[in-house]
């Protein structure tokens, strides 16, 4: 009995400072709901999203790298503290938004416009729209203009295009927003749950809910065959931009025009080119080198029709004497036959199709424009005399390719 009293004492004296010793509870890492419901609260109190309004739910996951449902469910969780409210159509945000009875806050009278320029190779700005750029921002700023609206004006490559869009759409307060020259398909996917109104200008891809306003190539490119054909021409080359994925209806137009005079259609007579002076080089080393000698070019664009007339020339090559060469359409060049648009009036067109869908976002249907081409004849066709380019000049093109000055 001494014995257990004696345990029994020496056990209370074991020092308070041991006793406290015991380790604490292990913290458990916060689950993906409750990281993303973090984040969402940071950015809610850093005011890091415009206008109050948060990107889709896609968008969103796509930034934390988490799923979709992840997000939906922090969002909730935030939803039922107050912290953000979600809208039938119109999206999620961080505050209330304003009831027909509420005084509105002034609304921005601000379009985006993003230009995209093309690097060849060597780095160099290709000419696909060097000079039908310029003619479609003069419409769309004199039109923006009339109607009491500026623009946002931004050019980037397209290697950097999903970042400008990015940039102009999150640092802009835009009502809408016009892409020239370019676009891809998964971004316009996330512009269209912004309920931001957007048309293409000079390009056209097949996503709902975007407006777009382009030449109609197809029949351009029909017409300059017609053309050539009634010239006598039977065997006609197409130089194509090597970026074939631009522009889809050209080659299709250029085709229906040999079907529609009944004449073959010659792959090889096809041929894909950079859109610069040394691809035109190469551009007419494959034209000379081909084994159902060609006598007419139809080229993509002026600029590459000058620099074809250009490079034939230096190689002792005539036009229209020995070629006949068509350009389809851009700079303005005195003298070049080719069929043109009117690009000032396509850069007016797509900013009234865009104010009549900011007036309008919920019905207003996505609108399609195509602008007609105009043959226009100059003095680099003729009609075909010679079926043939004579033996001398390709003698004199042979030595010219292979010992450039």
């Amino acid at each position: 009995m001494r014995r257990k009293q004696t345990v029994a004492k020496s056990k209370s004296r074991v020092p308070s400072t041991q006793r406290s010793s015991s380790l604490g509870r292990v913290e458990r890492p916060l689950s993906l709901i409750a990281q993303v419901e973090q984040a969402l609260r940071q950015a809610i109190a850093g005011d890091r999203f415009p206008d109050g309004k948060l990107p889709p739910e896609v968008e969103l996951a796509e930034q934390l790298g988490v799923g979709r449902e992840t997000v939906r469910l922090a969002a909730e969780v935030l939803q039922r503290e107050g912290l953000l409210f979600k809208v039938r159509r119109r999206g999620t945000f961080t505050r209330p938004p304003q009831t027909p009875g509420q005084i509105k806050s002034v609304e921005s009278k601000r379009l985006g416009y993003l230009q995209t320029d093309f690097l060849g190779a060597q780095g160099k700005e290709e000419v696909a729209n060097r000079a039908i750029s310029g003619m479609m921002l003069q419409g769309a700023l004199a039109e923006a203009g009339l109607a009491g609206f500026s623009l946002e004006v931004h050019h980037a490559s397209h290697t950097r295009w999903r970042e400008a869009v990015s940039g102009l759409i999150e640092n802009t307060r835009l009502r809408g927003l016009v892409l020239a020259s370019y676009a891809e398909e998964k971004m316009l996917r996330r512009l269209t749950a912004r309920d931001l109104p957007v048309v293409l200008l000079d390009e056209d891809v097949n996503v709902p809910h975007i407006h777009t306003v382009r030449d109609d190539c197809f029949e351009g490119a029909r017409m300059a065959v017609l053309h050539l054909a009634e010239l006598g021409h039977r065997h006609i080359a197409y130089a194509h931009w090597q970026r074939d994925d631009q522009n889809r209806w050209r080659p299709m137009g250029f085709q229906r025009g040999l079907q529609d005079v009944g004449l073959p259609h010659r792959k090889q007579n096809e041929i894909l080119t950079e859109l610069t002076e040394a691809g035109t080089k190469k551009l007419i080393d494959r034209f000379l080198k081909l084994p159902v000698q060609p006598t007419a070019l139809y080229c993509f664009n002026n600029t590459l029709a000058n620099f074809a007339i250009a490079e034939l020339h230096r190689r002792g090559i005539r036009v229209p004497n020995d070629v006949s060469i068509v350009g389809a359409g851009g700079e303005e060049t005195p003298g070049l036959t080719c069929h043109q648009v009117d690009w000032y009036s396509m850069g007016r067109t797509a900013v009234q199709i865009m104010l009549r869908a900011i007036s309008n976002l919920e019905q207003h249907k996505p609108e399609h424009y195509l602008s007609p081409h105009t043959l226009r004849l100059g003095t680099t066709t003729q009609r075909l005399v010679n079926k043939a380019i004579p033996a001398k000049a390709k003698a004199a093109s042979r030595c010219s390719s292979s010992n450039p000055v």
